[in-house]
C-alpha cells in the first residue's frame, strides 16, 4: 500500500499524514496543494467539504421511500421538504459547546465571559422551562453555543475565542456537544422527574462514552439542589455510567474529573448484560431513568462526518438491529415500575429506530407492560420534529448496489411474508417489520420523534428519540419459544414438575409473612419487594443467593473450607462502611474542616496494599454493595487524597504530618477550597495569574509530552507575567512543610468564577506546584482573558468585594 504524500502549497513541505499537514497549516496559515494544482485552505480540505462533494443517491432514495418527512399534507410537499433536509445534511455542521452549570468554574461566569469575548460570534439556543416543564436549561448562554467560523480564520478575536473555549473545556466548564445530542438527556429528565420533598434520582447510562450525555445528566442531577444552595453540593442521586469499551470508559472518567461527580459510578460492561447491582440492604438497585443511546450506523451525522456518504449501506444497519434490541430490553429490565427509558440513535433508519422499539415492546408483553410516552410539546414544536413511523419498508442487504447486469437494486418489502425464502435465513428478521397485530402500539409509535435539520428550526444533524415507561411490577414477558429437540413426553414432564421457587410479583398470592430483617417483618405487598427477589421455602426470607435454588444461602449446608497454606492478603470491600473517626477526622482537621460538615458525611476509603484513597460519594452510591474485586468497577465519586496504609496494631495519628498525604487529587482541590480554613490561601487574580505563569514556565523546562501539548495550545507570553521573585514570597503561607491550596475568585456581572490549585512546601522552604500542567495552562488562559475584559479599576472593586487588600499586588510586577 503506497503512502499518499500531501504538500503545502505555500512552502512546498511534504507530509505523510493529514494530521501533520493540518498542524502545519494551523500554525502557519498556509494553503494545501490539491491534485488539480489549485490552492485550498485548511478548512476546505478538512471534513467541511462543499455540498457538491457530499451526497449519496441510494441514501436520498431510501429515506424518500421510507417517508420519514411527514409534516406536510401532500406527498409532493413532503418530498420537497426532504430535498431541503438532504441539502442541509450535506452542509457543514456548526461547532457547538454546552456549558456545564455545575462546573467548579461556574456556569454563569463561563457564559458571561464568553459573551464578552465572542460578542456576536455565538448564537444562543434555548430548550426547557416551558409549558410547566422542569426548569432545565440546556442553552440560552448557559448550556449550548454555536461557534460559526471557518477554521482558517486567523483574526485575533477568533484566536482568543478558540483559546478560551478550549481552556474552559479543559476545566470542565464547557463541553463540545452537538445540539441534537443534548435532547435525549433533557427528554429523560423532563418526562418524569420526581416531585417528592426528599428528591432522589437513580439513573443509568448504558452506552455512556465518550460522555457528553453523561456529563449533562450529572449537571441535571446537580440542579436538584435546593434553591439558594450551592450547585456544587453533592446531590442525593445516583448516576451509573457504563460502556463496553475499556478505553472509552477511561476517557469518560478523565473528562468527569473536572466536575463535581459525587453521584457517579463508572463501570465497564457489555450493555446487553448490564449487571444487577445490589444495595447493602440486599435488594437489587432499580432505576428511575435509563438512557440507551445505542450504537448505530450514524447516518444522521453526515454533517460532521463526510465518510457517511461513501460508507453508507443497509447491511450496517441490519447488523446492529439485534444488538440494539438486546440493549433496549436490558434497559427495560433495570427500570422500576413507573420508570422511564429514553432510546436514541444518531441514525434516521427505521430499522434501527421504530423497528427496535416496536419489536421489543411486543416481546415483553405489549403496551400493557411498556408504553411509549409523548415527548414534551415545547420540544417537538420548536424543533419541528417528525412523528415516528407506524409503517415502513425493509430493504434487502443489496439495496443501492449494482448487480452483475449493472442494474441498481432498490427492492423493499412491506411484510415478512413477502421476503423470499432464501433471504429469510439471512439478515432479514421478523422483528424488522411493523407489528401489525397491535393497533395501540402502532398508534403509539407516532409519539417517537425524528429530528432533522430544517430551515428556521434546528441547525444540527439527524437524531431519533423515543421515551418509554414501564407500567407493571413483575418479570417482563417473553414470547414462547418452541424447542424442536424436545419430545412430547419431555414437554409433559416439564409441565408437571413442581414450581421450584415462589416469585414475588404483583400477581403472587403469598400468605406467609416475609422477613427482610431479623427484627422487622413486612407484608408481601410491601414496596420493598422488587422484581427478581425470591422467597426461601425453609425460612420464608428473601433469597439473595442463587436464583435457581429453593433455599437461601443461610439454609444450605456449606462445604468445609479448604486449608490454604499460602498467606493471602485480605482485600477490603469497597464502599462497605463509613470511615471511622480515627481515619476521617484527622484528614478534615488537617484542612480545618468541621467533622459535622454535611458535604463530607459520605467519605469512603479504598484500601490498597500500601496506601488508602479517600473517596467522596453521594448517599445512594454509598448504599451500594460493590467491591473493588469487581472487575467491571472503574471509578466512583470524587477522589480526595491518598495516604499511607496504617500498619496493623497502630492507630491513626491525631495530627498528620506533611508526609502523610501522598497525593492530593486535582479534582478534589476546588471542593476543598470551598470548605478549607487551614492550609488554604486566597489571593488576588493578578497574583494568581503570576503564580500560574511561574509554575507553567518551570514545567515547560521538563520537555515532556504534556508540555509539548501545552506549547501548541497556550499563546500567552509567559515572561512578562512571571514578574520578579517567586510568587509565594508575598503571601503568608504555612511555615510547616506539606500540601496547601491556593485559590482566587473572579467576580463578573454578579457571578463568581472560582479557580484553585495545590502546592507542596518542602523542608528547605521551596514551594512546588503539583497540579497538572494542562489544568494550570487552562486556568491561565481563562484568568488572563478575564483580566483583559475587566478594567483595572473594576479589578480593584472586585478585590474589595472579596475583602482582600490588593495594594501590594498591583505593583508587584
Amino acid at each position: 500500500m503506497s503512502t499518499k504524500v500531501m504538500d503545502c502549497a505555500t512552502c512546498g513541505q511534504s507530509f505523510s499524514s493529514r494530521n501533520q499537514l493540518f498542524k502545519h497549516l494551523k500554525e502557519l496559515g498556509h494553503g494545501v496543494q490539491t491534485a488539480d494544482g489549485n490552492n485550498k485552505s485548511a478548512a476546505d480540505n478538512s471534513d467541511k467539504a462543499s455540498i457538491t462533494e457530499r451526497g449519496n443517491e441510494a441514501y436520498y432514495k431510501y429515506y424518500l421511500q421510507q417517508k420519514i418527512i411527514n409534516t406536510e399534507d401532500t406527498d409532493a410537499a413532503n418530498e420537497q421538504l426532504w430535498k431541503d433536509v438532504y441539502d442541509n445534511l450535506r452542509s457543514p455542521l456548526p461547532i457547538t459547546y454546552r456549558i456545564q452549570e455545575s462546573s467548579w468554574v461556574g456556569g454563569d461566569f463561563s457564559a458571561n465571559l464568553l459573551s464578552l469575548v465572542a460578542k456576536d460570534e455565538l448564537q444562543n439556543w434555548s430548550m426547557g422551562g416551558e409549558d410547566g416543564a422542569p426548569k432545565i436549561r440546556i442553552t440560552m448562554t448557559k448550556e449550548c453555543h454555536h461557534f460559526n467560523r471557518s477554521r482558517n480564520e486567523n483574526s485575533n478575536r477568533d484566536n482568543k475565542l478558540s483559546s478560551i473555549l478550549h481552556a474552559l473545556q479543559e476545566l470542565g466548564a464547557t463541553y463540545r456537544q452537538e445540539l441534537v445530542s443534548a435532547i435525549p438527556p433533557l427528554v429523560l429528565w423532563s418526562c418524569g422527574s420526581n416531585e417528592k420533598d426528599e428528591r432522589k434520582e437513580f439513573i443509568v447510562d448504558l452506552c455512556a462514552a465518550p460522555g457528553s450525555k453523561s456529563l449533562q445528566l450529572l449537571d441535571l442531577l446537580h440542579s436538584m439542589n435546593e434553591k439558594g444552595g450551592d450547585a456544587n453540593d453533592i446531590p442525593n442521586g445516583l448516576l451509573v455510567v457504563n460502556d463496553s469499551d475499556r478505553h472509552r470508559i477511561i476517557t469518560l472518567c478523565q473528562r468527569s474529573r473536572r466536575v463535581p461527580r459525587g453521584p457517579m459510578l463508572a463501570i465497564n460492561m457489555d450493555a446487553r448484560y448490564f449487571p444487577g447491582i445490589r444495595r447493602k440492604s440486599g435488594y437489587k438497585q432499580k432505576y428511575d431513568k435509563v438512557l440507551a443511546d445505542v450504537p448505530c450506523s450514524g447516518d444522521g451525522t453526515s454533517r460532521k462526518n463526510k465518510n457517511v456518504w461513501n460508507e453508507w449501506s443497509i447491511p450496517q444497519a441490519m447488523s446492529l438491529h439485534k444488538l440494539q434490541r438486546k440493549i433496549l430490553r436490558r434497559g427495560l429490565e433495570l427500570l422500576r415500575p413507573g420508570g422511564l427509558i429514553v432510546y436514541s440513535t444518531c441514525s434516521l433508519n427505521p430499522l434501527e429506530n421504530e423497528a427496535v422499539v416496536s419489536s421489543v415492546i411486543d416481546d415483553v408483553g405489549g403496551t400493557d407492560k411498556v408504553k411509549i410516552v409523548p415527548l414534551p410539546p415545547w420540544l417537538t414544536t420548536k424543533f419541528k420534529a417528525m412523528k415516528g413511523l407506524s409503517t415502513w419498508l425493509v430493504p434487502t442487504s443489496k439495496y443501492g448496489k449494482a448487480n452483475k447486469e449493472e442494474d441498481v437494486a432498490f427492492d423493499m418489502y412491506e411484510c415478512y411474508a413477502d421476503v423470499p425464502a432464501k433471504l429469510k435465513s439471512g439478515k432479514i428478521t421478523p422483528s424488522m417489520f411493523p407489528v401489525v397485530s397491535d393497533l395501540e402500539l402502532k398508534s403509539q409509535l407516532q409519539h417517537c420523534a425524528r429530528f432533522v435539520p430544517l430551515k428556521d428550526s434546528i441547525d444540527s444533524g439527524g437524531f431519533f428519540v423515543a421515551c418509554l415507561i414501564r407500567l407493571k411490577v413483575g418479570e417482563l414477558g417473553e414470547k414462547p419459544k418452541t424447542d424442536k429437540k424436545k419430545s412430547d413426553d419431555e414437554t409433559k414432564t416439564d409441565v408437571s414438575e413442581p414450581v421450584k421457587r415462589a416469585r414475588v410479583s404483583d400477581d403472587a398470592q403469598i400468605q406467609t409473612v416475609i422477613e427482610t430483617d431479623a427484627s422487622k417483618a413486612v407484608s408481601p405487598t410491601n414496596e420493598l419487594l422488587r422484581e427478581g427477589d425470591w422467597i426461601c421455602e425453609v425460612c420464608y426470607k428473601l433469597n439473595f443467593g442463587r436464583r435457581d435454588s429453593r433455599t437461601c444461602i443461610g439454609c444450605k449446608k456449606r462445604k468445609p473450607k479448604t486449608i490454604d497454606t499460602e498467606e493471602k492478603v485480605k482485600r477490603e470491600p469497597l464502599l462497605k462502611a463509613p470511615c471511622n473517626k480515627n481515619e476521617l477526622d484527622p484528614f478534615l482537621d488537617f484542612f480545618g474542616i468541621s467533622s459535622s460538615n454535611s458535604t463530607f458525611q459520605n467519605v469512603r476509603i479504598i484500601h490498597r496494599k500500601r496506601e488508602r484513597t479517600f473517596v467522596l460519594v453521594s448517599a445512594p452510591v454509598a448504599a451500594l454493595s460493590i467491591s473493588e474485586q469487581w472487575g467491571a468497577f472503574r471509578e466512583a465519586g470524587i477522589s480526595l487524597i491518598t495516604m499511607p496504609t496504617i500498619p496493623s496494631g497502630e492507630e491513626e495519628s491525631e495530627n498528620p504530618k506533611h508526609t502523610d498525604i501522598t497525593t492530593l487529587f486535582d479534582e478534589a482541590v476546588p471542593l476543598l477550597a470551598l470548605h478549607a480554613k487551614k492550609r488554604h490561601i486566597n489571593i488576588s487574580t493578578i497574583s494568581f495569574q503570576k503564580a500560574l505563569a511561574q509554575s507553567i514556565f518551570e514545567d515547560l523546562k521538563k520537555e515532556t509530552a504534556e508540555t509539548e501539548r501545552i506549547k501548541t495550545t497556550i499563546d500567552i507570553p509567559l515572561t512578562p507575567l512571571c514578574g520578579n521573585g517567586p510568587w509565594y514570597e508575598s503571601h503568608e503561607i504555612a511555615t510547616e512543610p506539606g500540601v496547601f491550596i491556593v485559590s482566587c475568585a473572579c467576580p463578573l456581572k454578579g457571578d463568581v468564577g472560582r479557580f484553585s490549585f495545590w502546592c507542596r512546601r518542602h523542608t528547605d522552604g521551596n514551594v512546588t506546584t503539583e497540579t497538572s500542567s494542562r489544568v494550570l495552562a487552562a486556568m491561565l488562559v481563562v484568568v488572563h482573558t478575564y483580566l483583559e475584559v475587566t478594567p483595572a479599576e473594576g479589578e480593584r472593586n472586585n478585590l474589595k468585594w472579596m475583602g482582600v487588600d490588593d495594594t501590594q499586588f498591583f505593583n508587584v510586577d
